[in-house]
């Protein structure tokens, strides 16, 4: 028996063998009247680069047209699981701006398909500066990978202490200044596949700013994941 990590009542569910034997990851669990709150991406339905919405047969949403101007050498290509709407906005409030840490476990499945995904990339949590990580307590991101069981590395470090992306509008965030700062000595990402990981991709500048601090040193491949989109 378990809580739901979102609503905290108890959830019920048969053990696999590996976790009662210890040889599993006995990962934290979320309701299905929970679970259900959350729309899944429609990739059908969505920019083939970035899973934005979009409407009828169109294949680039027109953001995704303007940064590829603007990286011509970058191969971009981003993965999200929900849509970041209403229900994904009241969680991240209480998760992230609440401070509510017990929510870190919520989408740990989701995360674990991700690793899976990309096991052969090293999973690289988007910073907080110093400032808002002692503001807040605690990095949003690391700490969903840490529940996860997820092994991750530092590869960057934040310097940016202006305002909190949530509290500027869209073209304040598209005017940010690189922010990110190389944490790692350059060989550890030469031709080595990185996956950028954020909470929520908006309009992108966060994780392309952290693309681009890493692309000077010659990775293979660079990915992106957010939970929504």
């Amino acid at each position: 028996m378990n809580r739901c990590s979102y609503c905290q009542k108890q959830v019920i569910r048969n053990l696999k063998i590996s976790e009662i034997v210890g040889l599993g990851k006995i990962l934290p669990q979320i309701c299905e009247d929970c679970s259900n709150l959350f729309r899944p991406i429609n990739k059908q339905q969505s920019c083939r680069t970035c899973q934005k919405e979009l409407p009828g047969d169109i294949t680039y949403c027109e953001d995704c047209i303007a940064w590829k101007n603007d990286y011509p050498n970058y191969d971009f290509s981003h993965h999200a699981c929900f849509y970041y709407d209403s229900a994904f906005k009241e969680w991240l409030k209480r998760y992230k701006f609440m401070g509510d840490v017990r929510l870190a476990g919520t989408f740990a499945k989701q995360l674990q398909i991700i690793q899976q995904e990309f096991s052969d990339y090293q999973i690289c949590p988007i910073p907080l500066a110093t400032a808002r990580l002692k503001e807040r307590g605690f990095n949003q991101v690391i700490e969903m990978l840490r529940v996860a069981k997820i092994p991750y590395s530092q590869l960057l470090t934040r310097s940016d202490h202006s305002l909190p992306q949530s509290q500027k509008t869209r073209q304040e965030r598209l005017k940010t200044t690189q922010p990110f700062k190389l944490a790692v000595v350059p060989t550890i990402i030469k031709g080595k596949k990185v996956l950028l990981v954020d909470d929520v991709y908006t309009t992108g500048q966060t994780l392309f700013h952290a693309a681009s601090c890493l692309l000077p040193h010659a990775p293979e491949k660079i990915r992106t994941f957010s939970l929504a989109r």
